[in-house]
């Protein structure tokens, strides 16, 4: 290992990320479908709870887990004007999401955040449906990939979270369909050791979550 460098995702866990969403990408082209959305009003329902850790005027976002860079289309729809950056692990993704946003505000780069970091720092570091495939020792993974964000955000980090069903047919289901679930107050002590300032939303769906975690010497 490079000194500096930290450990990345590990091998199987990246192989089982690239190769869930690429199928999903062949399947269902350079649309929310590939990143497994029921539809375009649910992606933009999360985006807009995202975009509430604002303000943004002027202001820089790294997006972990962009898919296909949506968020980016998203934020100039709402007259945000900063500098953008996707960040993804599959180089099929990230070519898709240079393919449908052609834009020299954008940029996308395949990037492993927990060994390489963000490459310099960001306003806002924001993830939505990054987490929600669920991977060994996920719990381990979720609090990795805070601390890297937040070590990488000079404002607040953004994220949302699937939270168990209270009923066991219901997380039966979830867990099922592979998807990654962790009650919230776990989250929320996670969050209480990076920063004193958490804010928690509901979601979208009823077992949701947006988590804002702001740096308590932001300038903004």
């Amino acid at each position: 290992m490079a000194p500096g460098r930290r450990p990345g995702i590990d091998p199987f866990s990246r192989r089982k990320i690239v190769a869930t969403y690429e199928r999903s990408l062949r399947r269902h082209g350079p649309t929310v479908g590939a990143l497994k959305w029921t539809d375009d009003t649910a992606q933009q329902e999360r985006f807009a709870q995202i975009a509430e850790v604002g303000p943004w005027p002027g202001a820089s976002v790294a997006d972990v887990g962009c898919g296909l860079g949506d968020l980016f289309a998203y934020l100039r729809g709402q007259g945000h004007d900063g500098r953008y950056a996707g960040f993804d692990l599959s180089r099929r993704m990230v070519a898709a999401a240079r393919r449908k946003y052609p834009d020299p505000a954008a940029r996308f780069e395949v990037r492993d955040i927990l060994a390489e970091g963000l490459g310099g720092p960001f306003d806002y570091v924001v993830a939505s449906g990054t987490f929600n495939l669920k991977l060994p020792d996920h719990d381990r993974f979720l609090r990795r990939m805070l601390s890297a964000m937040y070590r990488g955000c000079r404002r607040a980090i953004a994220f949302n979270i699937f939270h168990p069903y209270p009923s066991d047919a219901w997380t039966a289901f979830v867990d099922w369909a592979g998807y990654y679930a962790v009650p919230r107050e776990r989250v929320l002590a996670w969050c209480r050791r990076l920063s004193p300032e958490v804010e928690t939303r509901p979601g979208v769906g009823e077992q949701e979550s947006t988590f804002y975690v702001r740096r308590p010497d932001r300038r903004c």
